[in-house]
């Protein structure tokens, strides 16, 4: 499943698409897609766009430049950046670049270090084929369902087990809940087939549902004056994801968004 959104600063909706994401629930590979003139407000949405990806750690994040104007390669140091920062998470996050060969940033990348550090390729099929075959997530299981009211319980069943094929019994009740209550919320939200996914990190769990709406979620606070049928109260499936998991997020897909959540021991 894959799809783009354009991202600015907070993660709100950009009409020029300067910085976009595309994530892939299939093979854990994320595409940024950066465009316009080199500068402090592109760089700063870049930046934006980069910790709200890596913060939903994908196998592999693939930076597509093509469409960059930077004739004097100042962003170097940028991508370089984030290249070393998605190698030094665990596990690592493999970071590659986009780029024309005869491009300025492409010759400065390859001076600033060996190949390997950043690798930079001309197509952006090429790319994500890379990433693809750069190495499996071997720690991972999915399963497609139907928005039907047992899908949660085998969304849960997945979560399970996941975590008794990887020793992870002390994240099983809260990492349960949570796939519970994203799955369910795609069932009454989105009422489409969705993906669920466990993913292992370390010796915690990311937990993900794709569904096929693109609106994409957003926590509501509890009113300081609560209904009298707390059954009423909406919004009580993503604050018990907030309160179960050490984080939490969304991205956009092709046709229609994934939210995902990590739950640590």
């Amino acid at each position: 499943m894959r799809g783009r959104h354009a991202l600015r600063r907070h993660g709100s909706r950009d009409v020029s698409g300067a910085v976009a994401v595309t994530a892939d629930a299939d093979s854990a590979v994320t595409i940024l897609t950066v465009r316009g003139t080199w500068g402090t407000p592109l760089r700063r949405d870049s930046f934006t766009a980069v910790k709200t990806v890596l913060y939903a750690h994908p196998a592999a994040l693939v930076v597509d430049l093509n469409a960059v104007i930077d004739t004097k390669a100042a962003s170097a140091p940028t991508w370089m950046t984030v290249s070393r920062v998605g190698a030094s998470m665990t596990p690592p996050v493999r970071v590659a670049a986009c780029l024309p060969r005869r491009a300025a940033l492409t010759q400065r990348l390859d001076r600033l270090g060996p190949p390997n550090s950043l690798p930079v390729f001309d197509s952006l099929e090429l790319a994500h084929a890379a990433m693809v075959a750069g190495g499996p997530v071997l720690d991972r299981r999915s399963i497609e369902l139907p928005p039907h009211p047992d899908s949660p319980a085998l969304a849960r069943n997945l979560v399970s087990e996941a975590c008794s094929a990887w020793g992870l019994s002390a994240v099983l009740y809260p990492a349960r809940l949570v796939m519970s209550e994203l799955a369910a919320n795609a069932i009454e939200h989105a009422a489409t087939p969705f993906h669920a996914v466990a993913v292992r990190r370390g010796n915690g769990l990311q937990v993900i549902v794709a569904d096929r709406n693109p609106r994409l979620p957003h926590l509501v606070e509890p009113p300081l004056d609560p209904p009298g049928n707390l059954w009423d109260l909406r919004g009580q499936g993503l604050r018990t994801v907030r309160a179960a998991s050490a984080g939490w997020g969304a991205l956009p897909t092709r046709d229609g968004k994934l939210v995902w959540a990590t739950v640590r021991a």
